[in-house]
């Protein structure tokens, strides 16, 4: 199922059809997106089926760095998990990121350090493994890298 892709601003209205099951979630990775302070298109994304259901949330941690680099994040809510959700969040964060070619270079990605589903998409979408990396807020992550053809 295709998503559909809404702008966090600090005035977001939209509709869903399944607060109830995500609230805990959602308004959690709204206030932590918004925190972040980024620019459009450099901030985060609703990923939002058809039907009105918020699946999750993407976002570019901030906004292209002085080496044309910009770090992608994205988040399924758990009921929505390993559906595809999360490989197709990543790969409209680097459409963006693509799209904007005279800024931007390389995407980069930090996943916890194991095989789970965020290191899986990595591979799919073409990232390289860089190696472990002590992260100072994340504590230690896996350093994914891609290059931008």
């Amino acid at each position: 199922m295709s998503l559909n892709y809404l702008p966090v601003s600090a005035d977001l209205e939209f509709d869903c059809t399944n607060y109830e099951t995500i609230s805990q979630y959602l308004m959690q990775a709204i206030e932590a997106t918004l925190a972040m302070g980024n620019p459009h298109p450099w901030s985060g994304y609703l990923g939002v089926t058809k039907a009105e259901v918020v699946v999750g949330i993407c976002a570019f941690k901030t906004p292209p760095n002085e080496n044309g680099e910009v770090e992608l994040a994205w988040f399924t809510f758990p009921p929505y998990e390993h559906r595809g959700y999360g490989t197709q969040m990543a790969t409209e964060l680097i459409r963006i990121a693509q799209s904007h070619r005279d800024q931007v270079s390389r995407v980069i990605a930090h996943t916890e350090p194991a095989r789970n589903a965020s290191a899986k998409i990595c591979e799919k979408l073409g990232f390289t493994l860089q190696g472990e990396y002590d992260h100072p807020t994340d504590g230690t992550v896996w350093y994914w890298t891609r290059d931008l053809a």
